[in-house]
């Protein structure tokens, strides 16, 4: 227990760096200082982080490209209704019409309230009001299913962690309420290490990869999630 405490403490400092935004899709939304355009970059960003890292970062600039200079403009001014009917793929299983989708949320939400940071004050359970206010959006995982949420969960961390890599924008959540976005990366070493003996990447397998980093990183759990994801991807 103590050799792999000391292991992953020394991973999490080694890669929570500011190295490592260049080569993570935090880097497009680290690109703004307004917090309505972070907010909106990290979530939409956040929208399609899975699958391969490399083309996670050639689609999230295509995604920043497509929203110019202020990603809150762009929702606000309702560029992305040219989408409404369009079935070609954004990117994987989504299509341009499904980022009309969730940009439609995210004007509906912006419309009536200062921020998402404002409008989700005060909610013991984020992730499942984002699940219920983003229900039906492709890529959204939806409240009966045992998913690992792991884009939220990521999102999340994003927007609350006041790090050397995340954005520390939001004040609502602490980062010990946060819980470890769940890849094929961290799964992949938590199994290894011994820390979940969980065969499904579920919500079970979150919770209990968050409770073990909570023993290491009491104050801050997700620093487990550099610890963990950072040592997979350079030593494959």
């Amino acid at each position: 227990m103590e050799e792999l405490r000391n292991k992953l403490l020394d991973w999490a400092k080694q890669f929570e760096t500011p190295d490592f935004i260049k080569d993570d899709p935090i880097f497009f939304p680290h690109k703004y200082s307004d917090k309505k355009d972070i907010e909106i970059s990290a979530f939409l960003t956040s929208w399609i982080a899975f699958g391969n890292r490399k083309l996670i970062m050639q689609q999230a600039e295509i995604l920043d490209n497509l929203m110019g200079n202020s990603p809150y403009a762009f929702i606000m001014n309702k560029v992305w209704e040219q989408y409404k009917e369009n079935t070609n793929t954004f990117y994987r299983m989504f299509t341009y019409h499904d980022f009309f989708c969730i940009c439609q949320r995210l004007y509906n939400i912006y419309q009536e309230w200062d921020d998402l940071k404002v409008f989700y004050e005060g909610y013991n359970n984020v992730i499942r009001e984002i699940q219920t206010d983003f229900g039906g959006v492709k890529g959204i995982p939806k409240l009966e299913r045992d998913s690992p949420c792991k884009r939220i969960c990521l999102f999340l961390r994003w927007v609350v962690r006041k790090s050397p890599v995340d954005l520390g924008i939001w004040t609502i959540i602490h980062p010990t309420e946060l819980y470890i976005p769940l890849d094929a990366h961290v799964a992949k070493m938590a199994h290894r290490l011994g820390i979940t003996t969980r065969k499904t990447e579920d919500w079970k397998m979150v919770q209990q990869v968050t409770n073990y980093m909570k023993t290491i990183f009491p104050d801050d759990p997700c620093r487990g999630d550099f610890a963990l994801f950072g040592y997979s991807i350079n030593n494959k």
